[in-house]
C-alpha cells in the first residue's frame, strides 16, 4: 500500500508554484485548457493561487472555515467561509456540491487536516474525472497502526489509484516519524497526482525524490527523507 504513494516519472516536467517552503507545491506542467483551480483549506498562504492566476490566467475557487484576509486572495478568486466534507449542512459544504456545476477540467488542491480521506473517498466518479491535477496533503499517518484507519486509508489510496498516477511526493519535515511494521512513516506527506489519461508515455519508472525544486516545509528543521524500504 505504501508503494502506491511513490511518484512516477511522466512526460511532464514539474513546476513549483506558491510560497518558498511551506505553501509551495510541485505540479506537472500540464495546465493548458484548465478551467479553474479549487482550493480547500487555504489559511494565509495564497501564493499558489496567485501564481495560477497571474502566470496562467487560472482563477481559483477557495474554501476555508477560518477568516482569511481578503487582501491575501487573488484578485479574481471566489472565496467561501465553509468546511469541505462529505455532506452539505450549516457551515459544511460537500465536495460533490462544490464541484457539481463545474464543466471543465480542474486542479484540486486540498489541505484539510485529516478530513481528506473521507472527503475524497466520497467523490462521485463524474467529479473525480474533472480533476486533471490533484494536490493533497496527507495527515495523521501514524494512525496506520490502527486497523480502522488502515482500512480507510487503503480504500482511499485504492480509489485514487484507479484514476491517477502519483507524480510527486514530498515529506513535510514538521512530521514525527513512526516505525510501523519495519517501515518509517512520516506523519504528513505532500502528494501530487495527475489523471491517468493525461499520461501518454507511462514507463513505470519511479521519479527521483527529493526533486530539485523541493524545499523544506519548515526552514529551521532538518529535512526528512523517505525510508528506502518503501521501494522494496
Amino acid at each position: 500500500m505504501l508503494k502506491k504513494l511513490l511518484p512516477y516519472t511522466t512526460e511532464f516536467d514539474l513546476i513549483r508554484l506558491g510560497e518558498n517552503n511551506d505553501g509551495g507545491y510541485l505540479i506537472p506542467n500540464d495546465l493548458s485548457d484548465i478551467s479553474q483551480n479549487y482550493s480547500a483549506g487555504v489559511g494565509n498562504l495564497t501564493k499558489f493561487e496567485k501564481d495560477l492566476e497571474e502566470k496562467y490566467s487560472i482563477i481559483s475557487s477557495m474554501v476555508d472555515f477560518n477568516d482569511v484576509d481578503k487582501k491575501l486572495l487573488p484578485s479574481r478568486a471566489k472565496f467561501q467561509k465553509k468546511k469541505i466534507g462529505i455532506s452539505t449542512y450549516q457551515e459544511n459544504l460537500s465536495i460533490n456540491d462544490w464541484l457539481n456545476e463545474e464543466s471543465g477540467e480542474i486542479i484540486l488542491k486540498m489541505d484539510i487536516e485529516g478530513d481528506e480521506y473521507l472527503t475524497l473517498s466520497s467523490m462521485s466518479d463524474e467529479n473525480i474525472n474533472k480533476i486533471r491535477i490533484l494536490v493533497v496533503e496527507l495527515h495523521d499517518l501514524r494512525h496506520l497502526r490502527n486497523y480502522f484507519f488502515f482500512k480507510t486509508f487503503k480504500n482511499f489510496i485504492s480509489k485514487l489509484s484507479n484514476f491517477f498516477y502519483v507524480c510527486h511526493l514530498h515529506v513535510n519535515n514538521a512530521s514525527k516519524i513512526t516505525n510501523i511494521d519495519g517501515y518509517d512513516v512520516p506523519d504528513m506527506l505532500e502528494v501530487t497526482l495527475i489523471r491517468k489519461n493525461r499520461v501518454k508515455k507511462f514507463t513505470n519508472k519511479f521519479a527521483p525524490i527529493p526533486h530539485k525544486l523541493d524545499q523544506k516545509t519548515v526552514i529551521k528543521q532538518k529535512e526528512i527523507f523517505l525510508d528506502k524500504n518503501w521501494y522494496l
